[in-house]
């Protein structure tokens, strides 16, 4: 394994109602961010996004976003630092306005989305159907689990590893691969897994 590029992290918190965005964007205009527009009504807000469809605030290289369909808010960066840092600020706004983020639907999810040079140990794996076609078949995909993990709990892993195929070549020894972790657990769980990312990554790739 040569080269690990960490192309996005981002950490959802998926509400089962709508915190009040107008306030939470006061708040971090407050701490230095740049943040949408928003319109008053009598009886509600409409909020403008800084870039569509759903950005509502950002700083460095972090966005904020929030989807109010899905009841989601986002925070999204490629610098694990920088993700932290505005995760911790958004969550005390939060709890300054009596949100507890604990009750929501999904309370921490972190996603993942990396570019590694990389020989899947699975990739060994051949298949004969000579009879079918003209060539045999290479396991090329994987997907990883919890063993005993449910997908819509709140404590979920789930690893993919897919060939980016405009680089794919068969003789080679390693590829170019796009991996995707989707991970629910606690917050400190989390935080430690973004702050220790690279090594982590390095260790789970090391065994597939």
């Amino acid at each position: 394994m040569n080269k690990l590029s960490i192309l996005q992290i981002r950490i959802a918190t998926t509400f089962l109602l709508d915190p009040d965005i107008p306030v939470l964007l006061s708040k971090l205009a407050g701490r230095g961010y740049i943040t949408a527009r928003v319109k008053h009504a009598l009886d509600a807000a409409t909020i403008i996004p800084i870039e569509p469809p759903n950005v509502i605030a950002g700083k460095g290289t972090v966005r904020i976003d929030y989807d109010f369909g899905r009841k989601t808010l986002g925070i999204e960066s490629p610098n694990p630092k920088e993700i932290i840092t505005t995760s911790e600020e958004v969550w005390e706004c939060l709890k300054e306005m009596n949100v507890d983020v604990q009750k929501a639907l999904i309370p921490y999810e972190v996603i993942v989305v990396a570019e590694v040079s990389l020989k899947p140990r699975f990739t060994d794996n051949k298949y004969t159907f000579r009879e079918l076609f003209d060539f045999n078949l290479r396991l090329m995909e994987g997907g990883f689990v919890s063993e005993d993990g449910d997908p819509t709990s709140n404590k979920w892993f789930h690893l993919k590893i897919s060939p980016i195929w405009g680089s794919y070549k068969g003789s080679d020894k390693e590829n170019l691969y796009r991996v995707t972790v989707v991970y629910r657990e606690e917050r400190s769980k989390l935080i430690n897994f973004i702050e220790n990312i690279e090594n982590v990554l390095r260790k789970l790739l090391e065994g597939v």
